[in-house]
């Protein structure tokens, strides 16, 4: 059975990257893995060392892995064509409202349009049974709330007690209007807008039944106990204030946290603090430069290990874990491999937080 695993958090704390990662970790497990990112921004296939990503998936090379890894970039409006023509009574019927003029507006342009097309290419990943595990990059924030809204969004935009009067076109559209209105439109903008309209909203009541009812097996996926729900965060600068307020609209979606990854969390110099002070007291200005940076660098660990602290403290029982400062090096395969190795077992038991 496919595993479903959802990365969130606010932006800047390395969730794509730690996606990536997960996906080498699983993949090195001997799971076949594909990793999504719905941000348009393209930092996963940067991650992944690859010049550009797609709809569909596209293999990593791993020599070191025993199963394989894929990833993908959401296309919205491919996903929307994919999803019209799986709900469709027939190919014609979703080859006619796809010519349609208003088909492509409401593809590209529809609010919330491209968290629903990301639960729906999810599912269908989920549905075609060739992987394990799914790993989802999920839109930062705010976004990745209407991720989670989008099943039961687009249920209420095909509701039929809305549609109805715009499925019968003859007695609402048209008839429904003043015929002054209707005499002004034609005016304006001809005939065809009218005819074009009706037809569009034909043609949607008749996969509107195939719609809702995936979206309901969407929803389903997301409620389920294959799906498991990762925090990542950043120890170096959390914005706790941002961090706790997208954890209750979390908590208002139903969500349950699996754990939460804290990133980049910077460890200090492995020399003793008498042997920096030395350093930071020679004549030679070279090994005074390096006992003051090893001081700083001292100083910015303990400061990352207090704001863990306090975010472990007011988490409460959700397991964290603290995941080493690998910025610098994590910029390509070899990368992602080095962080992966630092992930814990993502169904393992609780990791104590460094003293």
């Amino acid at each position: 059975m496919t595993r479903v695993i959802l990365t969130l958090g606010v932006g800047g704390a390395g969730k794509t990257t730690t996606s990536a990662a997960i996906g080498v970790a699983e993949a090195r497990k001997g799971n076949r893995v594909v990793v999504v990112t719905i941000d348009p921004a393209r930092r996963l296939a940067d991650a992944l060392g690859l010049k550009a990503l797609g709809n569909d998936p596209q293999r990593i090379p791993l020599d070191d892995a025993a199963g394989r890894l894929d990833a993908l970039m959401l296309d919205r409006r491919a996903t929307f064509d994919e999803m019209v023509t799986h709900a469709a009574s027939s190919p014609d019927a979703a080859r006619r409202l796809m010519a349609n003029p208003y088909y492509d507006a409401v593809s590209q342009r529809l609010s919330g349009g491209q968290e629903m097309m990301a639960t729906e290419k999810l599912y269908q990943l989920v549905r075609s049974g060739d992987w394990d595990v799914v790993v989802v990059d999920t839109p930062p924030s705010q976004h990745a709330v209407d991720f989670f809204r989008a099943p039961a969004r687009l249920e209420r935009i095909l509701d039929q007690s809305l549609l109805g009067p715009l499925l019968r076109p003859g007695r609402g559209l048209i008839g429904m209007a003043t015929k002054q209105v209707t005499s002004l439109i034609r005016r304006l903008a001809g005939a065809q807008v009218i005819d074009d309209l009706a037809e569009f909203f034909s043609l949607l009541g008749g996969v509107s039944d195939g719609l809702k009812a995936h979206s309901r097996k969407v929803h389903d996926l997301l409620s389920s106990d294959r799906t498991s729900y990762y925090l990542v965060t950043n120890a170096h600068a959390p914005r706790e204030h941002d961090l706790f307020a997208f954890l209750a609209r979390l908590g208002e979606q139903g969500i349950s946290l699996s754990a939460i990854l804290i990133n980049r969390l910077r460890a200090a110099p492995a020399w003793a603090p008498a042997e920096e002070a030395g350093l930071r007291e020679a004549d030679d200005p070279i090994l005074r430069g390096i006992g003051d940076l090893a001081a700083n660098y001292r100083s910015m660990a303990r400061h990352d290990q207090v704001l863990v602290q306090r975010l472990h403290q007011q988490l409460g029982d959700i397991p964290s874990y603290a995941l080493p400062d690998l910025t610098e090096s994590v910029a390509d395969l070899d990368g992602l491999r080095q962080l992966s190795e630092f992930l814990p077992p993502l169904s393992g038991p609780h990791w104590e937080l460094p003293d």
